[in-house]
């Protein structure tokens, strides 16, 4: 069989043995209904200091609120996915069964990890789909970017679930999952802090605390900007200025850290005996 033959039938074997899971329709059933929910937004007027904002000016609001909630469930989803697809292969003898055919390790890993995050990911891109047309639908106003946007943070999905399925060969299931939210959580909180401090009335304050330069510590600069990609694809949709602490652009960063995670996943995992 080709290259393409065995990685699309481990791929199917991964998404079919994932559907077989109560907790993934339970969680598409519950984002779903959290989007759906979002309609309601674009029927309602609200009054802030005395302006009054029509559906359009809401739905767009909460368009955007939706992209971020959706595109970190994502990741959660990728996270809950990953954690257990590689063991789970090897205490049923999954894995031992497709690797004694003629497959190699390094296809065994491209294919278990593109069908996780083809799941994670597909249901993130199809409650971003259902916001668009929402929107669309509603108002009559498409939102520039919005799709593509959604494809650049596939990026953060992709990533944690390599990571995750490399913690969970080195680490009990509970660790490598605190470990993969760890990574999502403090570089949410850093760079969401970062951003702040870039605008307005709030870098002011700061400069006015602070006396000299003040750089940006170096863990800052170095942690996986995950939630700074996000931050950068939301900017592209608002057609605004993002800022991200370090000289080193997102998307390169969270892309190098994913080649890192895969090669050290693939490395352990071409050393260790399947049986």
């Amino acid at each position: 069989m080709s290259l393409l033959r065995h990685i699309g039938i481990i791929i199917h074997s991964t998404l079919s043995e994932e559907l077989h899971h109560k907790s993934v329709y339970l969680l598409s059933g519950i984002a779903a209904l959290s989007v759906l929910l979002l309609r309601g937004c674009f029927d309602n007027e609200i009054v802030i200091n005395g302006a009054r904002l029509d559906g359009l000016t809401i739905g767009w609001h909460a368009s955007l609120i939706a992209f971020h909630l959706i595109a970190g469930a994502g990741v959660v989803i990728g996270i809950l996915l990953a954690v257990r697809v590689l063991k789970r292969d090897r205490q049923n003898g999954t894995s031992a069964a497709i690797l004694s055919k003629p497959v190699r390790r390094i296809e065994y890993i491209v294919a278990k990890t593109t069908g996780v995050w083809l799941l994670a990911y597909g249901l993130t891109f199809l409650l971003h789909v259902t916001v668009y047309f929402i929107m669309l639908f509603k108002t009559g106003a498409a939102i520039p970017l919005f799709m593509p946007a959604s494809l650049l943070v596939s990026l953060n999905v992709l990533f944690m679930v390599v990571a995750v399925m490399l913690f969970s060969q080195l680490l009990p299931d509970i660790a490598a999952v605190l470990l993969g939210g760890g990574i999502l959580l403090v570089g949410y909180i850093s760079d969401t802090v970062y951003l702040a401090s870039q605008h307005g009335m709030v870098k002011s304050v700061l400069e006015q605390m602070r006396h000299g330069d003040n750089p940006v510590a170096l863990w800052r600069v170095l942690w996986p900007k995950m939630s700074a990609l996000q931050f950068y694809a939301v900017s592209l949709i608002r057609d605004s200025a993002w800022y991200a602490p370090g000289p080193l652009h997102p998307v390169i960063n969270v892309a190098g850290y994913l080649l890192l995670a895969f090669g050290v996943l693939w490395w352990h995992f071409s050393r260790e005996e399947i049986r």
